[in-house]
Order: structure tokens, then sequence, then C-alpha cells
């Protein structure tokens, strides 16, 4: 039996971005008590750094799928970080060093995932408000801080060249191969030799059915003004997804720029605008007010 075996005999093989963010990567890069997480550090641009994983003189917070919004609890939380971002949009893995150089990790992790590369510079872009106000709070030099995106080569190729640094997959198997856990190296080399049987279905690719992108305050003043040649638009998961849901609640529709085509397209991210339109309608101002 083998791991490559087992994956078309066993289980089948787990796509979830969350397991090689949560599972996979520490167990490459934290491996050994963390002795070889300066070679991650390197990747990013932050050279070479050392840091102790001890539980009793630990200097690192390593976080993945970490949420925020969700962590401020209590008094003294609400005292360190006043004044907080309030949307969702933590990168999927934060690492804080508190050592004689401070420094700040921020990791946005695709795997088979395919996002246009509009979407994906959009998701950075409103993680970087984030990682600057954790920056300024933890007292983190500029040049201490690296946001990058860990993407698939085959992926990387298709966005091209991004607002941060990206560093690939394979890359990173190839640096940690001899060091990290073998058994999640091995499965990292499966899930990179599967790609592109792996990947997310075509119709869920993003950016596909665009004709234009208008931020939502452009549509909502074209949709009232009659002028709107693009009815259909489009969000990640739809009209009632979790981003759009976030995107009304922030107030954040105004600016976000979303995709619009003048044809139906069948695809569950994609809704008609006047059903946008109603639901923010609370948040527009009358005509002349």
């Amino acid at each position: 039996m083998s791991i490559e075996t087992l994956a078309d005999t066993g289980l089948p093989f787990n796509r979830k971005e969350r397991y090689f963010t949560g599972t996979v990567l520490p167990m490459l890069v934290c491996a050994h008590d963390f002795a070889h997480f300066g070679r991650l550090t390197e990747l990013a641009g932050l050279g070479r750094l050392e840091v102790d994983g001890s539980p009793g003189g630990a200097n690192i917070q390593f976080f993945t799928e970490y949420g925020f919004v969700e962590s401020l609890l209590g008094e003294d939380a609400e005292r360190r970080f006043p004044n907080a971002p309030t949307t969702r949009d933590t990168p999927d893995v934060l690492v804080y060093v508190d050592g004689p150089r401070r420094v700040l990790l921020a990791i946005e992790a695709k795997m088979y995932d395919q996002p246009s590369t509009a979407d994906l510079e959009e998701q950075l872009r409103a993680q970087a408000g984030i990682v600057a106000y954790l920056r300024d709070k933890l007292g983190v030099a500029h040049e201490n801080v690296a946001h990058v995106a860990l993407l698939p080569e085959g992926l990387a190729r298709r966005v091209g060249g991004l607002s941060v640094r990206t560093i690939t997959w394979e890359k990173l198997l190839e640096v940690y191969a001899d060091v990290g856990a073998p058994y999640f190296v091995e499965m990292l080399r499966v899930a990179l030799a599967r790609y592109p049987t792996l990947l997310a279905k075509r119709e869920m690719v993003f950016g596909a059915n665009a004709e234009a992108r208008l931020t939502g305050e452009e549509i909502v003043r074209q949709y009232q003004a009659g002028t709107l040649t693009h009815p259909w638009m489009g969000r990640r998961n739809g009209l009632a997804g979790a981003e759009l849901r976030e995107d009304i609640t922030s107030g954040a529709w105004r600016t976000v720029r979303y995709e619009c085509s003048s044809k139906v397209v069948d695809n569950r991210n994609w809704f008609a605008v006047a059903a946008f339109v109603a639901r923010v309608q609370p948040a527009v101002a009358p005509e002349g007010g």
C-alpha cells in the first residue's frame, strides 16, 4: 500500500484547501520543533529566521484558518486592538514572531480553486487592511511584514504577476522534502501530481463570463437611471453567499467591482442585478436626497 494507491482505492482524495493550509503546510514548515521554519520565511522574502517553538519559551504564533474578528474576545483584546477591522478577510495563515526582529507573515493559499486574477487581487486587497492594522498594533516594521500567495504552479502561471509575492506549492515541496513529515511530504507530492484532474470544475472559473466589471455603486446608479446594459452580475457563491452578505453588511458593496454580463449566465454565482438592488435598497440614498 501507499498514499498513491490509497488515493485510487480508499477515500476520495481531499480537495479542501483547509486541509492543505491547516494540516499539510504545518507538518512541513513546523517539523522538528520549528527547526527549519526559516526556510519558509526565506521563501516569503523575509530572510532566514530562527524561531523558538518550545512551549515554555515560544516566540512564535502560528495560526492556520485564523479568524481575527472572531478571536477578539474580552476587555484585554479590545484594549490592545481598539477600532479593529470588522470584516472577515483574514489570510489563511498568520504568523507572528516576537523576537529580536519582530515579523508578521500572512499567507493566502489556493490549491484546487480557480479564481480569476481580478478576484484573487480583490481578496488580497481586502486582506491588506487587516495585515496593516496588525502590523501597526504589534509594532512590526514595514520591512518585516510579508503578505504572500501560496499557489500551485498551474494557477500561478494563469493569474500572472500579483501585487504580492507568489510562492508555489511545488517550490515549498522542494524546499521541505528532506525535513518535512514524510507522510505529508508524499501527500503534497500526490496532490500536485494529480492537480490537472482535481481542479475545480471549469464552470466555477471566475471571470470567464464577465463582459464588464462595475462597482456596486455604479451598478445601482445605472440601474436606477435605466442606462445599465448588463442586467446580470456575479459574486462568489451567489446572491445568498457569505461574500455578498459581508459586502452589504460592511457597506463595501459600493466600491467592490462585480463581474457583469448582458446575457443570462447559467452559474450559481450569478444573479439578476434587480435582486442585488433590492438587497441594498435601504442603504441607497433616494434620488436628490
